[in-house]
């Protein structure tokens, strides 16, 4: 099953080291155009793969072992999201929002199939002086 998430981001990752390599605006330019072809694909997947990508991304710039969604969730997506989840093969993500109802998103999580697991420590950002990553605390959860 192809993480299509994770395929934009080797994808991005990949364009952004040709532009930092570049030498002419025209590689610029074809790095520029390779990065967008990427996220594409998951614009031509609608808001919730964007809301995932979202969250993607900044988990795996963070160096995270595994997605991370530090915003609110409305209740609304959390079905979506979690058959997108599990469609492009992601069997795990924290939840570490620190939103007045994050404990209720939790538990819609849980009636969407999924199962509440250990609190464990993720990255956040880097920290003031870019030498580590500042730490938050969530809940991991497997998709069944």
């Amino acid at each position: 099953m192809t993480n299509i998430f994770e395929e934009t981001y080797n994808r991005i990752q990949k364009a952004k080291k040709a532009y930092k390599e570049a030498t002419t605006a025209e590689e610029r330019d074809t790095a520029r155009e390779a990065a967008k072809e990427a996220e594409d694909k998951i614009d031509a997947m609608g808001d919730i793969a964007w809301k995932i990508w979202r969250a993607y991304e900044k988990s795996r710039d963070n160096e995270n072992e595994i997605l991370d969604f530090d915003d609110i969730i409305w209740d609304r997506d959390v079905e979506a999201l979690t058959a997108c989840m599990k469609e492009n093969g992601i069997k795990a993500f924290t939840y570490s929002c620190r939103a007045t109802d994050a404990v209720e998103t939790l538990w819609l999580f849980k009636e969407a199939g999924c199962t509440i697991g250990e609190m464990v420590e993720v990255n956040l950002r880097k920290d003031f002086f870019g030498k580590g990553y500042e730490k938050g605390h969530a809940f991991r959860m497997t998709l069944n």
